[in-house]
């Protein structure tokens, strides 16, 4: 009888240590798990931005709004190729239609210092040669102090009057002397 008690106790020392084992296993099967990072996303591909605008202020510094979209400028953009500026009779007033023209003109000396321009200022006919001279000076001097208020250096700009030796047109009538009257900024390369 002494065997079998043995055998029993055995038995069931064997049976306790199989329930504590399982009873660990349970405690860490319960514990929880540590969770997994999720793996990062891939980066979305870099594409270039494009703003979208109504006018060249609607850009950065450096770039025109052009087909209602900011452009960058660069040396061939013919945004940036030249303008004229146009006068009334006997004035040097810069009009009011010609101003976005010239602050166009200005965003495209500001984006690079190689851009030189030459401000050429013109009269019509009528008027002597030193009038006329002096007046297309007073022209072109009024255009190169307007850009610079824009922030264009001076370096960039030279002027220049042909009073009426260089007319467009040659007809004697308003519409042709209007014409005449004028101021050419023309883009060159720096010297």
């Amino acid at each position: 009888m002494r065997l079998l008690l043995t055998a029993v106790t055995a038995v069931a020392a064997l049976s306790l240590a199989a329930c504590a084992h399982t009873a660990k296993q349970a405690e860490v099967s319960e514990a929880p798990a540590p969770k997994a990072t999720p793996p990062a996303p891939a980066p979305a591909p870099v594409a270039e931005a494009v703003t979208a605008c109504a006018s060249d202020t609607d850009c950065a510094d450096g770039s025109l709004c052009l087909r209602k979209q900011c452009v960058a400028i660069t040396a061939d953009l013919a945004e940036c190729s030249g303008m004229r500026v146009h006068f009334e009779f006997n004035v040097a007033t810069i009009r009011a239609e010609d101003t976005p023209g010239l602050q166009r003109m200005a965003r495209c000396l500001r984006a690079s210092s190689a851009l030189h321009v030459t401000i050429e200022g013109n009269a019509d006919e009528r008027g002597t040669e030193e009038y006329n001279m002096l007046l297309g000076s007073k022209r072109a001097s009024g255009v190169e102090a307007y850009l610079q208020t824009l922030g264009v250096s001076r370096a960039q700009l030279d002027t220049i009057s042909y009073g009426y030796e260089r007319p467009l047109c040659t007809e004697k009538n308003e519409a042709c002397w209007a014409k005449n009257r004028r101021v050419a900024v023309k883009p060159e390369p720096k010297k």
